[in-house]
């Protein structure tokens, strides 16, 4: 008798243990559903102001790149608008044009060789603060401040 007890104590053990676990099982859908709307924890909320700071900031990397394609752009064209001039100059060398007119004119396609190779250099200088180099490759040098005041 006392077996049959505790046999059938066990056994109700068994069906109880087997009831919860199936109860607390959860499908896929029901740990998935779960995960996406917790039932405790914090909640946050993004403001207007924040989602247009992030906005910038997402801009602001296109527009890096943007503004490094335009640079692009300008430079060969600048560096196409040199090698034609230098062409223009060395056809007017070897033309056929009376010294004085030939003169005139070489001195007007040099005064423009040199502003245009200025504008490439001006250029090609923003191109690098564009991306973020320093001038001449080095980076910014920071005095100790030599000035009368610290003295």
């Amino acid at each position: 008798m006392a077996i049959e007890s505790l046999m059938q104590q066990a056994g109700s053990f068994v069906d109880a243990l087997t009831v919860k676990a199936a109860a607390t099982d959860k499908t896929g859908n029901e740990t998935a559903q779960a995960a996406r709307v917790p039932e405790q924890g914090d909640t946050v909320t993004i403001s207007e102001e924040g989602r247009a700071l992030i906005a910038l900031e997402k801009s602001g990397d296109s527009d890096e790149l943007d503004q490094e394609k335009d640079m692009d752009q300008t430079i060969d064209t600048l560096k196409n608008r040199i090698q034609k001039l230098e062409e223009e100059i060395k056809a007017i060398e070897d033309g056929d044009l009376p010294e004085d007119r030939k003169q005139t004119q070489l001195q007007a396609k040099e005064t423009m060789l040199m502003d245009l190779r200025d504008q490439l250099l001006k250029a090609e200088q923003t191109k690098l603060k564009v991306s973020g180099m320093a001038d001449g490759g080095g980076t910014r040098a920071n005095g100790f401040g030599n000035t009368a005041e610290t003295f």
